[in-house]
């Protein structure tokens, strides 16, 4: 299909110039003046030479000659195209054997040819060795090989000549990338799409100090907890909303290049440098530094460095032993983490009622009715994501974690935590205690703003994270996108979002900028959450418990009725006491028209 639809658009402009020759050739019948029947032209709207006579068949050879021209063209040009996807396949291919080939090839090399002089010598004199380098030892012959010269350097420290050595036997990292995007999340990876999709030969380099490519969070406290697969920490797969299964990660290694091969990519690339962390930003010199000292300049440079999960102070001042039973719920390593934990203990303790406290909640909750884990939720609000939701819906969400077989806690301020007898106890202020085996710490996020200091960038005082423009902008060639960003929202004022589809739609929107688009951000991102199987919420824009809220509950049923929260609350009659107002009904009603229509 893709095929055909190629040569077609390779042969729709020849087709169209061969249809209006024909159509200038086209005679119809007529009258003449005497009224006698007779074959007249067509009359045409352009200019250009009518056929007759032999003409036809001239225009006939050259239209059948362009038509063979033109297959031939599209053929040639599919071969080609052809050609060059199979030496990209071979390329990418390619990388894991030249790097597997290094790995068998070299051991080898280093055992059989290392000589036995050198062998003698170094068991002779090994703590000489160890200390410094002799410099009276003659260097290697020339024709030996270099594997000997790597065996005398793995006993003794490495030399100069050593690291000149290792320097040209393996590929160095790029030392300039026109578009560096630092951080390994959502809205890194969105950027370096969307610069791809704007500039097709663009270089990009992601530097991230986490283990893994760039992937998806939300799954970790929702759809993987629910996974049937008794591997899941392995495959770290899931099913999609539409019963699709899919991994967390955005894209297989396959679809990366190299870091190493990055600068000379002939058609650029996105490569994902892992396990490194920027420590030190030079925005004068366009040039960042590693934390292990080397430097990587740029043309123009992405800060998506997210946020990292809180901690109560309590619990970093109880000691080691409370520190290492206790979880902050951030990346791929805590999921497994807490999921081997949930398998091994008896109970855990989660502190925190938002989003995330909530959820893995009902996630160990669902588990525990198999192990018989049990699994506590304490907060100091009155209800269950109490600090977005009103009052009402907050009871009633609180009801439907209890159902998950979570025992729940309101209004729990957390005094102190200690170790005793084996077990975690934690005391709140009201005077009581909770035992327990682990902590999930689930209380909130930081922005990441260690580079603002070196980078000398502004940080937002009232919300955090880095202060840039309506842009996304912090400096001329510097941008800033998820949830480090403290943007300047057009409609709505200044503002911070930590939520997933702002990191998409604000990484997107900073790739597109850092191309030259120049747009400002005008998108009210969206947020979900999923209590278990059968509770979800979706809102956009500010969601806050303290503003007004009218409430429209569908027809209460036997099976699933929030009236025990409701009339215990009281909010649900005050919502609905609105619409006395003859104002308010007349406006609502006007609003609906409107949706409708």
């Amino acid at each position: 299909m893709l095929t055909c639809r190629a040569v077609w658009k390779k042969l729709a402009p020849l087709a169209r110039a061969s249809s209006t020759v024909c159509r200038q050739n086209v005679r119809r019948a007529g009258w003449n003046n005497a009224r006698t029947p007779l074959c007249v032209p067509v009359a045409h709207m352009s200019t250009g030479p009518v056929g007759g006579g032999g003409d036809n068949l001239k225009y006939a050879l050259l239209v059948g000659a362009a038509f063979v021209s033109g297959i031939t063209y599209a053929v040639i040009t599919l071969k080609g195209d052809q050609k060059r996807h199979v030496e990209r396949m071979t390329e990418i291919s390619s990388r894991k054997q030249k790097s597997a080939s290094q790995i068998q090839t070299e051991p080898p090399v280093t055992v059989m040819e290392a000589p036995l002089e050198t062998i003698l010598e170094a068991a002779a004199a090994p703590d000489a060795e160890a200390v410094a380098p002799s410099e009276t030892a003659e260097p290697p012959p020339v024709d030996e090989p270099l594997a000997e010269a790597s065996a005398e350097e793995a006993a003794a420290p490495l030399t100069d000549a050593g690291v000149e050595e290792a320097a040209d036997s393996k590929p160095s990292l790029p030392s300039h990338a026109p578009y560096l995007l630092i951080g390994g999340g959502t809205a890194s990876f969105a950027a370096a799409r969307s610069i791809r999709a704007r500039d097709p030969g663009a270089k990009v380099l992601i530097v991230t100090d986490e283990p893994d490519l760039p992937y998806m969070r939300p799954p970790l406290s929702k759809e993987l907890w629910f996974s049937d697969d008794p591997s899941v920490t392995e495959t770290l797969r899931f099913k999609q909303w539409n019963g699709k299964e899919r991994s967390i990660y955005f894209q297989p290694p396959s679809f990366y290049v190299d870091a190493e091969e990055l600068s000379g990519a002939e058609n650029g690339g996105v490569a994902v440098l892992t396990g490194r962390k920027v420590v030190h930003m030079d925005v004068r010199g366009n040039k960042v530094k590693l934390d292990d000292d080397m430097e990587i300049s740029y043309d123009k440079c992405l800060i998506a460095t997210g946020g990292v999960p809180r901690n109560l102070q309590v619990i970093e001042r109880a000691g080691e032993e409370v520190i290492k039973r206790t979880t902050v719920f951030r990346k791929i390593d805590d999921f497994k983490s807490l999921d081997k934990v949930s398998r091994n203990t008896q109970s855990i303790t989660i502190i925190g009622g938002g989003f995330l406290g909530s959820e893995l909640a009902c996630a160990l909750g669902r588990r525990s009715t198999e192990t018989g884990l049990e699994v506590i939720q304490m907060f100091p609000e009155k209800g269950n994501m109490g600090k977005v939701l009103p009052e009402y819906l907050s009871n009633w969400t609180t009801e439907k974690v209890k159902k998950e077989g979570v025992k729940v806690i309101r209004e729990a301020v957390v005094k102190s935590v200690s170790f005793k007898d084996d077990k975690l106890e934690i005391k709140l202020k009201d005077g009581r205690v909770v035992r327990t085996d682990h902590i999930v710490a689930a209380v909130g996020l930081e922005p990441n703003v260690d580079l603002a200091k070196s980078a000398g960038l502004e940080v937002d005082s009232d919300f955090g994270g880095y202060r840039v423009n309506a842009e996304l902008q912090a400096r001329s060639n510097i941008w800033v996108a998820g949830d480090a960003s403290c943007f300047y929202d057009i409609r709505l004022g200044r503002r911070r979002v930590e939520h997933h589809d702002h990191a998409v739609v604000s990484g997107r929107l900073a790739g597109e900028n850092m191309t030259g688009a120049n747009k400002p951000y005008w998108h009210q991102s969206m947020f979900w959450s999923d209590l278990g199987p059968d509770v979800g919420y979706e809102a956009i824009g500010i969601v806050d418990s303290s503003l007004p809220t009218v409430g429209v509950f569908a027809k209460a049923t036997a099976k699933d009725t929030p009236k025990a929260a409701t009339e215990e609350s009281g909010r649900r009659a005050q919502c609905f006491n609105i619409l006395d107002d003859p104002i308010f009904c007349f406006f609502f009603l006007l609003v609906c028209c409107i949706g409708f229509v």
